[in-house]
């Protein structure tokens, strides 16, 4: 029984509570320590998700004593140190993504995963979405041939309201970019873990973005206004080495999450908000389309195998993520989502900020 300590609960979003959903459903796991900067939230966690047998703990130390294995799901520019200090202490690791502020900022932690051979994951789970995974099928398949183009789009629509007051996620100083490292680590993530087999390595980026709300609330100071100093939308192109152009859009206050791939083969939709299915409009190689677009139910096979997985939309992907963790803990399987991994995202999503930034194409090498 691998036991599991959550850094972090959250005061907005929480993402803590997908991982302790995803723990909930391993019987190989078993949730024992819970640790928050703020008084009471880990209690309240440990309240509402019935944690019959976790602690709520004052320090990190006292965390780290009751568990072999932690959950980070704090700001981005916590997961550095958090992570080195959960392997110093011999805990292995699932951080939350991004990894950290700039990619740089990521190699400590790398180096100390290296030194410690303790299992040190990054949180880019979106991939497991079984949508996304009958796309991969079909790619991996050759059907859709020569790939032309690719669309994607993320984000949310929470804080599209102007009362929302300033989160670290609004501060470059805590956050990095904004939308832009916040979905864009998903979005890089899918595209280039979809395709690059087909279309090879990104090499060349393009970037605009805004900040539409530029001034909210400040937490704990009724009526005083603090600037939001990263992005709320960004749009940025994409080449890959074989010449496919990827064209991405996100946006924390307004967006849908959509992704379609055409190529020789046709043409592939998935829509984040039906992530069992798929439209499809498949053609011959060599001739135009001939049938009108069909939706497609994602066929078993597509779905994980593991009896365990519940059929509840990002339930399912987050569930993968927490069984490869605890999989390469307890079997020594190898995970896709290292560290390293982590890093080279960040390094796309920094080329993409620098592209902004300068209003100049940015060149990438890597991985």
């Amino acid at each position: 029984m691998v036991k599991i300590g959550i850094i972090g609960t959250g005061n907005t979003i929480g993402i803590a509570q997908n991982h302790i959903k995803a723990y909930k459903c391993c019987k190989d796991a078993v949730i024992t320590a819970v640790y928050d900067l703020l008084d009471g939230r880990a209690q309240s966690y440990i309240d509402k998700f019935e944690l019959s047998e976790a602690k709520a703990c004052q320090s990190l130390e006292e965390l780290f004593s009751l568990c072999d294995a932690v959950s980070i799901c704090t700001p981005n520019s916590t997961h550095v140190d958090l992570t080195v200090e959960a392997l110093r202490a011999g805990k292995h690791v699932l951080c939350e993504k991004p990894f950290a502020p700039l990619p740089e900022d990521c190699d400590k932690a790398i180096q100390y995963a290296k030194l410690t051979g303790k299992v040190a994951m990054i949180g880019l789970c979106y991939r497991d979405i079984p949508g996304l995974v009958f796309m991969k099928k079909i790619l991996d398949e050759g059907k859709m041939g020569r790939i032309f183009f690719v669309r994607e789009e993320q984000g949310g629509d929470r804080i599209a309201n102007p009362d929302v007051k300033l989160e670290w996620r609004m501060q470059k100083d805590l956050s990095g970019p904004g939308a832009l490292a916040d979905f864009g680590s998903h979005m890089m993530d899918i595209c280039d873990y979809l395709l690059r087999d087909t279309c090879g390595p990104i090499c060349e980026i393009q970037c605009m973005e805004d900040t539409c709300i530029k001034e909210r609330e400040i937490i704990g100071k009724p009526g005083k206004m603090g600037k939001v100093t990263n992005d709320d939308v960004a749009c940025w192109i994409c080449r890959t080495t074989s010449g496919t152009l990827y064209n991405f859009t996100t946006s924390r206050i307004g967006c849908s999450f959509t992704l379609e791939i055409v190529g020789e083969g046709g043409k592939m939709f998935f829509d984040g908000s039906r992530p069992f299915e798929l439209t499809l409009q498949l053609k011959d190689k060599n001739g135009g389309y001939q049938s009108r677009p069909e939706v497609v139910p994602v066929p078993e096979e597509c779905y994980g195998g593991d009896d365990n997985a519940p059929r509840i939309p990002f339930d399912i992907n987050f569930y993968y993520e927490i069984r490869q963790f605890l999989d390469a803990i307890s079997e020594g399987k190898d995970s896709q989502l290292t560290f390293e991994r982590g890093r080279y995202i960040q390094m796309l999503i920094q080329a993409a900020q620098e592209a902004a930034d300068t209003g100049e194409t940015v060149f990438v090498t890597g991985e």
